[in-house]
């Protein structure tokens, strides 16, 4: 069962390269974050058919959680306009994972192995000292650098809220499809009030991101939600975290930037953490 786990967050973390590599290629940011996010609206709907409504305990897990996704979703977009996605994306991804030891081994207490920590750092420290020698080597603007950790931190707060939700609710694909919803909502008024004429411009130059990246986002998302039930959120976040090395492989193919040692060596360092982690469950 593990290994099955395995096998669908590191399939979820491709899924998640590959909708934040469709939101940094857009001209757009605005239009493509606003069809991804009302993107997820079908398979909500049909998660809700299948799965039923989540039990009434996590209706304010549910509530807290489109919030956080909302604000999340708010900060990265100002992230992605200061920094290129190589420097952007291993800072937010790799603060995660570091917060959630913390957290979870204080309030949760969720016990991970010498092992198991061993694996967390591997992945999180590599991204975290990769985006930040990026950032000054490349002299690239420190904003996208400074928005990076806030969206690091509001990464980790959505995590643990979700993974303790679906544990409560025991119907993780529920939960996760009726916050998408609300997320949706708080979007769309958003975009209502502040975005004026870009839900018109979704029917015309945002379908694929609405369909695509809409449909990557969520099955992405709703697998690492299902993953936490099984297993402690923070292993699980530092495996979703891996998406950075088929981010640096779209952005060195499509978007051209260099594929130098250091990524290398950065790819390298999250396998290792991979191999603890799968190590720590035989």
């Amino acid at each position: 069962m593990d290994n099955l786990i395995i096998l669908f967050v590191l399939f979820a973390a491709f899924l998640h390269a590959f909708w934040n590599f469709i939101l940094r290629g857009s001209n757009n940011k605005n239009l493509t974050m606003t069809a991804v996010v009302l993107g997820h609206l079908p398979l909500s709907i049909i998660g809700l058919v299948i799965f039923g409504l989540p039990n009434f305990e996590s209706l304010n897990f549910i509530i807290f959680s489109a919030i956080l996704h909302f604000c999340y979703q708010i900060v990265l977009l100002n992230a992605y306009k200061y920094g290129e996605l190589s420097q952007v994306y291993p800072v937010a991804r790799g603060l995660s994972p570091l917060l959630i030891v913390v957290v979870t081994s204080i309030f949760i207490s969720e016990k991970l192995s010498n092992i198991e920590l061993v694996g967390i750092l591997s992945i999180s420290i590599s991204l975290i000292l990769y985006g930040i020698k990026i950032s000054f080597v490349s002299k690239i603007n420190l904003k996208g650098f400074f928005f990076a950790i806030i969206t690091g931190c509001f990464i980790a707060s959505y995590s643990l809220v979700d993974g303790y939700g679906a544990r409560i609710t025991q119907n993780p694909i529920g939960f996760y499809s009726s916050l998408t919803i609300l997320n949706a909502l708080l979007y769309l008024l958003f975009s209502i009030f502040f975005q004026k004429g870009i839900i018109e411009q979704i029917f015309t130059n945002g379908k694929k991101y609405f369909w695509i990246g809409g449909t990557a986002s969520f099955v992405a998302y709703a697998l690492v939600v299902w993953s936490c039930v099984y297993l402690p959120i923070a292993i699980v976040s530092a495996l979703r975290e891996t998406s950075i090395i088929f981010a640096i492989i779209l952005s060195a193919i499509f978007l051209k930037e260099r594929l130098d040692l250091l990524k290398i060596l950065i790819i390298a360092a999250i396998l290792f953490g991979i191999i603890f982690l799968k190590i720590s469950m035989l």
